[in-house]
């Protein structure tokens, strides 16, 4: 039986695109609507970053996304370690193979 591991965002990007190499990192932000403990609606955000491993479409990104973009990405949850000293350290990661912008052109 075939499974998944897919995650669509749809968020606004928090920062300028951070290039390592040849990946970039871009956070993003998310808000949700929440009843608080009174019954009010409260707006919440959640932060993460998505990382873009192919050379090609970092390369756009890099030059075209700015903070504020409304995007559209296509990712997996990743798990990945390294040692640091003594110590694995692991972490959660999150690989957009799509990415789209979605804020319009001005003219």
């Amino acid at each position: 039986m075939r499974t998944t591991n897919l995650l669509i965002v749809r968020a606004f990007v928090g920062a300028a695109p951070k290039v390592f190499g040849k990946t970039v990192k871009v956070s993003v932000c998310t808000n949700r609507s929440v009843k608080n403990k009174d019954g009010e609606w409260e707006e919440k955000s959640d932060w993460l970053t998505l990382t873009v491993l192919s050379e090609k479409r970092a390369a756009w990104i890099a030059e075209n996304v700015k903070k504020g973009d409304y995007i559209y990405a296509e990712a997996r949850v990743a798990e990945s370690s390294y040692k640091k000293g003594d110590e694995t350290i692991y972490t959660v990661d999150v690989i957009a193979d799509e990415f789209d912008v979605m804020t319009p052109k001005k003219d």
